[in-house]
């Protein structure tokens, strides 16, 4: 471990003047609002963080569970705008105020008496639940303070809360912390680790071309050093794993604003003042997407990526990463800022270079080897032995020095048998550790899996042994009826990979095949492959294992040239239905789709009258989730729209909803001043309801307009009046996303 602590302390006359400017910027839009809502000043989340496809629009508040929290209005205004919906913002409020700004109110349980007189009229108008009503100014004014409605949990939540925003004049959010309505805060961000990330095929980092996260340490609670030197070439970017802390509250936080430094100069600054909805897409050129895949977490990108300048909160002069093409040591300063201006600074150093790599011979004996490195190379050895399985363990090994540099080890007896030779050399960097066993030939109990990363700047093809061989080998592709071979490097005991490939490259590609290196090269595994290149400026068309996948997109669904693939996998079976087709891997995983991909998938004739739909597999929580799915005209097909490579498979389903707790109960009997509304519970465990358009409600033979909580799975019609004395009829239908149906149909009696 080396660190090169010149001028650490040394004031950065560029870097104080981006802080200067980052603390003007967060302060210089302050007006004097209220707090929306009548409840402890907590919150779940901040503007700027990501979600899955889109950024956060607003601050979460936190109602703890509960729901009638008041909600009152920040400053002067008039409403302009009432949203409905089981979906997405539910019952929403639109405050507009004096100043051309508009407050937004989400996921209320009810509004004033009066704005609900409104609601219900305007759903009986309508004809339904879900409306979007916009109101003239004069309205519907209100005064700073005023009362607009109660918290709850309706349209698309998790749990009751408010999701509050700001929009400009032009309709685009901004973050309300700029409005007076931050909090108290002396506690500063945190950061957990670097990801040094290759932009092209030439790049390398720590003599391998794959993106690598290096883990930070915390030297105060406002400084971090990267505690190992980066070996890179080429052109690469930086992301960074942060988070905020708000002092006083139980959560973490997306952080306010990042600026990067590499030797003095400017490379990148960002601050979340400000999001365009039409951005939304652009996400994942501004976060890793393939970091979070992998399982990583979310990391922020420090570089401009596919000319995200134009995001509204990006400086629009960062850069695209930085080129290492000449030897040099570079000094990097990420400073991360909260909205309060509490700092921290992170240093992190480069070494514009290959890594070394010793110079050495390996001689293996019975029990013992033999070990000399080059006559000149300067080396401080490290030697230990290690099992030829799957493990992490390893033992220090005592070695002797014979002269000439060379070195002997004695007593590799199996199962510690794999001799990893690492080193550090005269300036105290340490080379990669490579593996040695003594040589065999025996094959046979050899096997393995290829896995095939694709990445935005190229593709990995690698081979993971289930033992390890000691041996070289090389993957070998079969296309068109020859084979092109391409040798592979060990980048850990039991894994082979090719280094970077171009998706051309797998090009009409039908199998893969790896090849150990002996005096007649041995075939240990092969796997076919299914894919296609799909072409940034073209629309596609393409398919897959022999027809089973249909893929249709437009142009630019990708921002580069891809190859596109599938295989047959194996997954837990759901807990309801049967799989009828697939389960097929979608791949590539690690990039985003720009736009949505029409997928086909192929069914047998007996299913076209079945309740079927395409489901994709949550490998995290290991379940099984429907998408929006139709039948194809000619009935060959079932098609839906994707915006990521994942598992797919069309899985039939004949459990219909289950209807439960009804008010009133059918058969009953009730006074009419004591039955003020008519609900019952919806549930549907696996294809689930699309909203309330999939429940009918009579009484009477007469349809109702109803609200249907998808958080509560509760449906609930407040009477308008109270019913006349003797039987009534109520009439349920529910049907599920495939078609299952529930109809549940009885009297009940007014005395």
């Amino acid at each position: 471990m080396i660190l090169l602590f010149h001028s650490y302390f040394q004031c950065n006359l560029i870097y104080r003047i981006c802080f200067i400017i980052t603390l003007f910027f967060s302060q210089a839009f302050s007006e004097d609002y209220l707090w929306p809502i009548k409840a402890k000043k907590e919150i779940t989340a901040v503007f700027g963080e990501e979600r899955p496809g889109r950024y956060h629009t607003g601050v979460d508040i936190r109602t703890f569970g509960e729901i009638g929290y008041h909600l009152v209005a920040i400053d002067d205004g008039y409403i302009s705008r009432i949203r409905t919906s089981s979906k997405g913002y539910g019952k929403t409020i639109y405050l507009t105020l004096h100043d051309g700004n508009t407050a937004v109110y989400a996921h209320l349980d009810h509004f004033t008496p009066e704005v609900d007189n409104l609601v219900n009229a305007l759903h009986e108008d309508y004809g339904k639940y879900t409306i979007d009503h916009k109101i003239d100014p004069e309205d519907y004014p209100v005064k700073k303070g005023d009362l607009l409605g109660y918290s709850g949990d309706t349209g698309g939540v998790s749990g009751p809360h408010l999701h509050f925003e700001i929009r400009d004049g032009y309709g685009q959010p901004v973050n309300p912390f700029q409005y007076s309505l931050d909090l108290p805060d002396n506690l500063p961000p945190e950061a957990e680790s670097i990801a040094v990330i290759p932009l092209d095929e030439n790049a390398i980092i720590d003599g391998f071309s794959e993106q690598k996260i290096f883990p930070l340490q915390k030297i105060n609670d406002n400084e971090y050093v990267l505690a190992d030197t980066i070996f890179a070439f080429g052109n690469i970017g930086i992301a960074i794993k942060t988070l905020d802390k708000i002092s006083g509250q139980h959560f973490n936080f997306g952080i306010y604003s990042i600026n990067l430094l590499l030797d003095a100069q400017f490379i990148y600054s960002m601050q979340y003042n400000k999001i365009d909805w039409g951005d939304a897409s652009k996400i994942y050129t501004e976060r890793s997407y393939s970091l979070a895949r992998e399982g990583y977490g979310k990391y922020y990108h420090i570089f401009s990526h596919h000319e995200n300048q134009s995001l509204p909160f990006i400086n629009s002069k960062s850069r695209q990463g930085f080129v290492f093409d000449q030897k040099g040591i570079h000094d990097a300063i990420i400073d991360i800022l909260d909205f309060a201006g509490n700092k921290i600074e992170i240093r992190a150093f480069f070494v514009s270079d290959t890594l070394p790599y010793f110079d050495y011979s390996t001689k293996f004996h019975e029990n013992n080897c033999t070990i000399t490195f080059k006559a000149d190379e300067k080396v401080r050895p490290q030697f230990y032995l290690t099992e030829p399985i799957s493990t992490d363990q390893l033992i220090p090994t005592e070695y002797y020095e014979m002269g000439d540099n060379t070195f002997l080890i004695e007593n590799i007896i199996p199962p510690f048998n794999v001799l990893q030779i690492s080193g550090k050399n005269s300036s105290g960097i340490s080379s990669p550790p490579t593996f040695h066993m003594k040589p065999q030939q025996d094959f046979e109990n050899i096997n393995g899996e290829f896995n095939i990363k694709h990445y935005e700047q190229g593709i990995f093809i690698s081979f993971k042994e289930n033992i390890f061989s000691g041996m070289e080998a090389f993957l070998s592709l079969k296309k068109e009826g020859k084979l092109y071979s391409h040798q592979l490097k060990r980048d850990s005991k039991l894994t082979l990979t090719s280094g970077i490939l171009s998706p051309s490259n797998l090009e009409n590609v039908t199998e893969l095949k790896i090849y150990y290196e002996s005096s007649t090269p041995y075939e240990i595994f092969s796997m076919e492959l299914s894919g296609d290149i799909i072409y940034p400026d073209s629309s596609f068309q393409i398919e897959l294992l022999d027809g089973q996948l249909l893929l249709t997109g437009k142009a630019h669904t990708f921002y580069d040239t891809t190859f596109v693939w599938s295989r047959s996998v194996n997954t837990s079976q759901p807990k309801e239905g049967q799989i009828i087709a697939g389960p097929y891997f979608l791949k590539p995983y690690l990039i985003p789709f720009n736009n949505e991909i029409q997928l086909d998938m192929a069914i047998e004739p007996i299913y076209t009258t079945s309740n079927i739909g395409i489901y994709y597999y949550n490998q995290k929580k290991f379940e099984w989730n429907y998408l929006p799915s139709q039948l194809a005209s000619d009935s060959m097909y079932i098609t839906t729209s994707i915006l990521s490579g994942e598992i797919f498979a069309v899985i039939e389903e004949n459990n219909p909803p289950k209807l439960s707790d009804f008010i009133p109960d059918l058969n009953g009997t009730y006074y009419s001043s004591d039955l003020e509304h008519i609900s019952f519970n919806v549930i549907d465990s696996f294809s689930g309801l699309e909203g309330e358009t999939d429940v009918i409600v009579k009484l009477d033979d007469n349809p109702v307009v109803f609200e249907y909580n998808s958080y509560q799975n509760k449906v609930r019609y407040p009477l308008k009046y109270n019913l006349k004395k003797g039987a009534h009829t109520l009439y349920v239908q529910a049907s599920d996303r495939v078609g299952n149906r529930t109809i549940i149909k009885g009297d009940f009696y007014i005395k």
